[in-house]
């Protein structure tokens, strides 16, 4: 095939093959009363299922065939030196199950290994699971309406940091029935009995979350997300109710993925595409048949599920509930009394870009070498020209207050694409240097592309948390923010990894205080997923650099002040207070006093002040139009080596790397 590298490529499957070959010869010696010649099943037991290994024979059987196969179940002779082809799974979860399989059991028989190693174990029951919505909503006590003043705040909290680059409702309309819902008791209980009422209840729900002023031991807004659920239409009602009922599903979806209950979220999520796609919200509005406001309407709610969709399945690792090739929508365009569509179709535009990444260079097993580092070649010019697209109103100016949020998200949004893009390629170079000094010996240099690569991987991540910390001292980041502290971890992973690799880096960046800074304002506010992204990062963070502390349960304010290992020093902003509950002060407080004190920080941030100047993380050679092919081997394994099968999914791939960290 014109472009290949038929070295490379035999290269890489000869080096497959022996992993195979001391996989399946490591598990028949540990295999008690082994059955010969046969080959140990690299699939695990499905436990969830009850199905046995394809493998799995009966000592008398032999060579027979077995009572319960399947007619298009196919036989492979014991002595068959392969791994069935039945088992040959696309990679995703059940490829690296299947991997993780075969890892797990070939250090099954060292079991002192294990005990010695340290006191991080990995564990199958480590990775994320479905976590029950019943913990959320249990328990709770009786709910507290909000009176009309505190109803009309929270929802301009509500539309401060989802209305612009998303859209849930008509705010217009939405204003109206608040309005009607305090003008008297029979307008009152009219609204209560409508489905509009639900959906109020879920605003106020979310908004709550957004505007904690106090730690509490609850979730904000718990009691009335538990009352709008228990007031949710029946499944069979749904399509009755109209455009209402995708309104009310994509806000259930947002609460639940704020308070960390993605999976629920995927699934509401997912419920909320099909009824908009079943109600022809997905149509051009010339064809939706309505006035202009609701076609503008149910084309922007369109938008907004389905970016949702895109971002949940992505964060998951699990499918998209549609398929792109069947949908032809327009993107909005300005409309009387809505806001510029601009934001939300950036917004749609790096969600498609992060689905894209998901599902062509972590989930595509069958692309070859040269197709998977052009198609990351055309991802980071796509980036590229949607930094570059942003209009003068959402360029970033961190010499004034960021009075409009959807700036820094749509920042964050894009440079957590980059990272996805780029990671793999700083993972595995990762791997290579623990497990050279795990078995001493030279790891040969990385080539000058892999190591561009990783730099800007390193610089989007540096970014990040330069946004993230800007937000926090200006009190703008809400507290269960759900895609600040996806961000923040995700970054401080990278610059953990960064720090690993770079034995010149003797102290810990800089950036790494503005993560640390930024979880622990989370934290603070009863956030507990921060808390536990707080303990992961501090994990890896003692690996790199044990003489020093990720500041895990010490305020910033005490940073430095006690004879302790010495902590990070601070890089945005001199202050070491840590704004809390009992003294935050109002919003927009202004950040510029500190760009005198650290230019270096700062001149990240220059090129986001003038639409004028190229985005520094892109300038090579003016515009990423480099040819990646000379290293497509080293690009390819990063994202395709059983060793450390990674998926994309900021979790799972953190504890890979533990798993190496902590390998013999």
């Amino acid at each position: 095939m014109a472009g290949s590298n038929p070295r490379s490529t035999n290269a890489q499957v000869k080096h497959l093959l022996e992993k195979i070959q001391v996989y399946e010869e490591q598990l028949s010696s540990q295999s008690a009363g082994a059955r010969g010649s046969s080959l140990p099943s690299p699939v695990a037991p499905d436990e969830t299922s009850g199905r046995q290994p394809a493998q799995q024979v009966s000592s008398t059987t032999g060579n027979k065939e077995r009572p319960n196969q399947r007619q298009d179940e196919l036989l492979y002779p014991d002595s068959d030196p392969a791994i069935s082809p039945a088992t040959d799974l696309t990679s995703g979860p059940a490829f690296e199950s299947q991997v993780r399989s075969l890892l797990d059991r070939s250090h099954s028989s060292d079991y002192n290994f294990h005990e010695s190693t340290s006191s991080f174990q990995y564990q199958t029951d480590r990775l994320p699971q479905w976590t029950s919505v019943k913990e959320l909503v249990d328990n709770v006590a009786g709910v507290s309406f909000p009176s009309l003043e505190e109803s009309q705040h929270l929802l301009d909290q509500f539309l401060f940091y989802l209305g612009v680059s998303q859209h849930f409702f008509d705010p217009r309309s939405f204003s109206d029935d608040l309005m009607l819902l305090f003008q008297s008791p029979v307008t009152r209980q009219r609204q209560i009995n409508s489905p509009w009422f639900t959906e109020y209840l879920l605003v106020m729900a979310m908004a709550k979350l957004m505007d904690v002023k106090h730690p509490t031991s609850h979730t904000p807004g718990a009691d009335l997300f538990a009352e709008a659920l228990k007031r949710l239409p029946p499944m069979h009602h749904m399509g009755g109710e109209g455009v209402v009922a995708v309104e009310i599903l994509t806000l259930i979806a947002t609460y639940l993925q704020w308070c960390d209950r993605k999976h629920d979220a995927y699934l509401y999520i997912g419920l909320a595409l099909r009824l908009a796609i079943a109600l022809g919200c997905n149509l051009r509005e010339i064809d939706q048949r309505c006035l202009p406001s609701q076609s503008a309407h149910r084309l922007r709610l369109w938008w907004t599920v389905y970016m949702l969709d895109r971002r949940l399945s992505s964060g998951l690792g699990l499918a998209a509930g549609a398929d792109e090739r069947q949908l032809q929508t327009e993107l909005p365009r300005n409309a009387m009394g809505f806001q510029s569509p601009i934001a939300l179709a950036i917004n749609v535009r790096i969600a498609r870009v992060t689905d894209d990444i998901m599902s062509s260079l972590y989930g595509n097993k069958s692309i070859t070498q040269l197709k998977l580092v052009q198609k990351i070649q055309q991802i980071l010019q796509e980036l590229h020209d949607t930094g570059r697209s942003f209009p003068k109103s959402l360029m970033l100016d961190f010499n004034r207050p960021l009075k409009l949020v959807t700036r820094t998200d749509l920042r964050l949004i894009q440079h957590k694409a980059i990272i996805l893009c780029t990671r793999p390629i700083l993972l595995q170079r990762a791997r290579f240097e623990a497990q050279s000094q795990q078995q001493p010996q030279s790891p040969n240099p990385a080539p000058s592309m892999l190591l561009r690569l990783c730099d800007t991987c390193e610089e989007a991540a540096t970014r990040s948390l330069a946004i993230l910390e800007s937000l926090r001292q200006q009190q703008t980041i809400p507290r269960y923010g759900f895609f600040d502290l996806d961000a923040t971890f995700s970054a401080a992973f990278v610059l953990v990894m960064v720090g690993f690799l770079n034995k010149s880096q003797s102290q810990p960046p800089p950036a790494l205080d503005q993560a640390s800074k930024v979880l622990q304002f989370l934290s603070h506010s009863g956030n507990l997923a921060a808390e536990r992204r707080i303990q992961d990062i501090a994990q890896s963070y003692s690996h790199v650099w044990p003489n020093h502390i990720f500041n895990a349960n010490t305020p910033s304010s005490d940073a430095g002040s006690h004879d302790k290992p010495r902590t990070l020093e601070t890089s945005l902003a001199p202050r070491q207070d840590v704004l809390t509950s009992s003294d935050s002060p109002p919003y927009m407080a202004v950040a510029s006093s500190t760009r005198g004190d650290h230019q270096d920080e700062i001149r990240l941030l220059e090129p986001w002040s003038n639409m004028d100047v190229p985005d520094a993380m892109f300038d090579m050679q003016g515009d990423w139009d480099l040819d990646l092919s000379g290293d497509a081997e080293g690009i390819y394994s990063s994202f395709h080596n059983p060793t450390l099968p990674l998926t994309g999914v900021d979790y799972i791939d953190w504890l890979e790397i533990e798993k190496v960290f902590n390998g013999p």
